[in-house]
């Protein structure tokens, strides 16, 4: 379902990014697999979560949806791997909606889970205004790379404790996304 391209292209620009490890791939899915994954976003169940550090829907983790679910089920481990320069043995995911006014701050995953290893992002449908991925680098205030959430767009990005990354709030429209990690 996930087309990556040229792999050893991509390695090198994982491994050469700024701030930190990372890659954004274009036009990830064919698009008739795109369109069915965004009629079944529209149709997946999710709940509203808020407290200090992020606002947003989120959906179940498998995604109850069988299309979402064979998304999640089908990300490539071997050649996400091969990307990332580090043996990766399962994902998972669910869905993410993020609304006008919706956030999520700036924050490294490492502390919530020490085995994720690698991120991932999957834009099904970008808003309007804002809700850009901002990566950040160690001690600076500001993001140093705004990443913007384009439909069709899977951004992998490493997880450690210096990995700070942030979801600008959305300021109109709706961001919509598959997101999770990959694990060791």
């Amino acid at each position: 379902m996930i087309r990556l391209g040229a792999i050893e292209q991509l390695a090198r620009q994982f491994a050469a990014a700024q701030p930190f490890r990372h890659v954004i791939i274009d036009d990830a899915v064919e698009a008739g697999s795109f369109a069915a994954l965004q009629a079944a976003f529209r149709a997946e169940p999710m709940v509203r979560l808020d407290d200090e550090l992020y606002s947003h829907l989120r959906g179940a983790d498998p995604p109850l949806h069988p299309a979402l679910r064979t998304f999640v089920a089908a990300l490539p481990i071997g050649e996400v791997s091969r990307i990332c320069g580090r043996p990766l043995s399962r994902a998972d995911g669910a869905a993410y909606a993020y609304g006008e006014g919706d956030y999520l701050l700036p924050h490294s995953d490492a502390g919530a889970n020490l085995r994720r290893a690698v991120a991932y992002a999957y834009y099904l449908a970008p808003p309007a205004r804002g809700g850009e991925l901002l990566l950040y680098e160690p001690g600076f205030r500001e993001a140093v790379k705004r990443i913007e959430p384009r439909a069709n767009r899977l951004v992998l990005f490493e997880v450690h404790d210096r990995a700070l990354h942030e979801i600008a709030e959305v300021l109109a429209g709706r961001r919509d996304s598959i997101a999770g990690w990959f694990y060791p």
